[in-house]
């Protein structure tokens, strides 16, 4: 077992922190989400508070991605990294506080949310930056399976023991243990050493040239556009589904408790943690571009599933569909991470990162409702086939651009 250690990734103390810090962080927002489905429930929301919840926590990320892409450049991921995590603790921290003392309502947590929302704008891009600055190139892949199955590791346990915690102390135990999280991850972050050679800061530059260039980097970059393009489509058409019409879906049909709805958020967790373990075991020639549009595909047919009124198969088919998405996502992130230049990186992850949540608020609001107006498997169903045709659609066009051998 030590000889394990001494030859692994966790022998990189740098990793080793970062790695457990932002292990527990993640986890914290499993936390997050259960508690704040219960408090939505607690204050006399449906789907349309809920539909607006998530609304004002996500849009304000989306609108500052792109500035917090061009901070990483500008500064450090390090440095990001830590502050927006000391910054989502206080933010939580006086979340408990209205709790507590009964004065919380729908407007001011929607308020409380979007300056959440403000600070993980900021996260991501460095989040997704900051792995070639503490693992050797070599290792890349091998850390970006580890860092990307942090998200899903965390949506494994974080709900289960988060249903749990709300059902027997309420939704501000929740709340508190995942401002304890954010707090453990600034500390940690501040403890991590980056290789400053891979660290290239961009502070001669003008923000709007920042932008200009980051936009640029994609456009000119055949297969990374086609990938953001099928990426968008995804987050339109699969995130409202999962995580507004799911939740209703297993509430009213099921008659789940809290630590049971825990549990089938779990699965999608758990499969991709299985998924990001599994790649390290496939071949280079099977981690590809096509095989990522194939596995796109995948998911839209397996997302079907999720319309027939058995809770066993619902958890089976998030698994599965977890399992794809966690090959697929380290796919592409080590893909891009070994192929876009260190000092545009910052700015090309955020682009990235707006890809995938550029859609979510209006998957969300549009989620919400039509959760309202149409039966749950209808939406299930516009989903799984609105996924399918944009795999379908990213091997079409990888078919015509014939890039992979640049990338591979």
């Amino acid at each position: 077992m030590r000889g394990y250690f001494k030859n692994s990734l966790f022998s990189n103390k740098n990793f080793s922190f970062f790695f457990f810090g932002q292990s527990v962080s993640t986890i914290g927002d499993g936390f997050q989400q259960i508690a704040l489905i219960y408090l939505i429930f607690e204050l006399g929301g449906s789907g349309s508070e809920m539909a607006l919840a998530l609304f004002f926590l996500v849009f304000p990320r989306i609108l500052l991605l792109l500035v917090g892409g061009v901070a990483v450049d500008r500064l450090s991921a390090k440095q990001v990294i830590w502050v927006s995590d000391f910054a989502r603790f206080a933010i939580m921290a006086a979340l408990i506080l209205f709790l507590v003392s009964d004065s919380l309502s729908f407007p001011l947590l929607y308020l409380l949310l979007s300056l959440s929302g403000v600070a993980s704008g900021f996260f991501y891009p460095a989040f997704n930056t900051i792995v070639p600055s503490v693992v050797e190139t070599k290792d890349l892949e091998k850390a970006n399976a580890w860092v990307q199955s942090i998200s899903q590791t965390a949506i494994f346990i974080g709900p289960p023991l988060a249903g749990l915690v709300v059902g027997l102390y309420g939704v501000e135990a929740g709340f508190l243990i995942n401002a304890v999280s954010y707090l453990i991850g600034a500390i940690t972050g501040i403890m991590v050493s980056v290789n400053k050679e891979l660290s290239t800061k961009v502070k001669d530059s003008r923000l709007l040239a920042d932008f200009a260039e980051g936009f640029q980097q994609v456009w000119k970059t055949k297969w990374l556009r086609t990938v953001l393009l099928v990426d968008l489509v995804g987050g339109l058409v699969v995130v409202g589904p999962m995580q507004i019409t799911l939740l209703l879906y297993a509430r009213e049909s099921f008659h789940l408790a809290p630590s049971q709805m825990g549990f089938v958020l779990a699965a999608f967790g758990a499969g991709s943690v299985i998924g990001m373990m599994f790649i390290a075991k496939l071949q280079p020639k099977h981690k590809t571009l096509r095989s990522f549009y194939w596995l796109e595909l995948l998911q839209g047919l397996i997302m079907f599933l999720l319309a027939l009124p058995s809770v066993w198969i619902v958890m089976l088919s998030l698994a599965a569909i977890g399992i794809l998405n966690g090959i697929s996502s380290v796919i592409i992130i080590s893909k891009i991470q070994a192929n876009v230049p260190k000092a545009r990186l910052g700015r090309t992850m955020s682009i990235v990162s707006l890809a995938a949540f550029g859609a979510v608020p209006i998957s969300q609001l549009a989620t919400g409702w039509l959760s309202d107006l149409v039966p749950y498997a209808f939406v299930f169903v516009l989903a799984s086939t609105l996924l399918f045709f944009s795999g379908l659609m990213g091997l079409i066009v990888y078919s015509k651009q014939r890039v992979e051998e640049a990338v591979v």
